[in-house]
């Protein structure tokens, strides 16, 4: 486990532990941004360029795994969580599922704790269905897109293997990171009233302006010029 990833656990069980008049993510410390990407689409550039322009950590798709799984041998933080998030969290929950019974999940349920906690933090969240867990929370929601072929042919201008192998792949990531949001959230990727912006970065050879666009985006939220919650 890296120093990283403990020092994270560290902050959220810190965070978890302040009193709050209303304990949810609607005002984090600093941005927050969910980001969902195809393969090859940019997503992952635009992610890592974001938090930088920022200033806010960047929590990609394997430090969330990590962290959750980290979570699931400690169940004194987990609890601690619990605690911090109290009643707003079990309303939330209710609004999330919307009275829909998905089944027991010891993983999804740490990995919305994860989440929500890095929500109260700011940070730039890829993937793992962090836009359904933060959609009421002051986060603006990000879905990056591309057609499988210019993506592949994107990856293979890149130095990342031959056209038809990069194909496969978009296709195969693609299915599965919808997959794994329909199971765990029942909700589905190609829906577009789930995200706040849509971008398809089919035309672009060069994702600088949108990084720009999102930066404005994301701190006009954060200052509640935007949403009204």
């Amino acid at each position: 486990m890296s120093h990283n990833i403990l020092s994270v656990i560290a902050a959220m069980a810190e965070m978890a532990t302040v009193t709050h008049d209303e304990p949810t993510t609607r005002h984090p410390k600093k941005p927050v941004i969910t980001i969902s990407r195809d393969y090859g689409s940019g997503g992952d550039i635009i992610a890592h360029r974001l938090s930088q322009r920022l200033e806010v950590p960047h929590y990609d798709e394997v430090v969330l795994k990590e962290i959750a799984a980290r979570l699931q041998d400690d169940p004194a933080i987990v609890r601690m969580l619990d605690e911090g998030f109290g009643r707003a969290k079990d309303m939330w929950l209710y609004r999330l599922f919307s009275g829909r019974d998905v089944g027991p999940d010891t993983y999804r349920d740490t990995l919305m704790k994860v989440v929500m906690s890095l929500g109260r933090m700011g940070g730039v969240l890829v993937g793992r269905g962090a836009h359904v867990i933060l959609r009421e929370a002051c986060a603006l929601r990000v879905r990056i897109t591309g057609t499988p072929e210019i993506c592949a042919q994107r990856m293979v201008q890149s130095g990342h293997g031959t056209y038809d192998q990069q194909l496969a792949k978009a296709l195969e990531l693609n299915h599965l990171r919808g997959k794994f949001v329909w199971e765990a959230f029942h909700s589905r990727l190609s829906d577009a009233s789930q995200f706040d912006i849509n971008i398809n970065t089919d035309r672009m050879a060069d994702f600088e302006d949108v990084v720009t666009m999102l930066e404005g985006m994301a701190k006009a939220i954060h200052a509640g010029r935007v949403l009204s919650l």
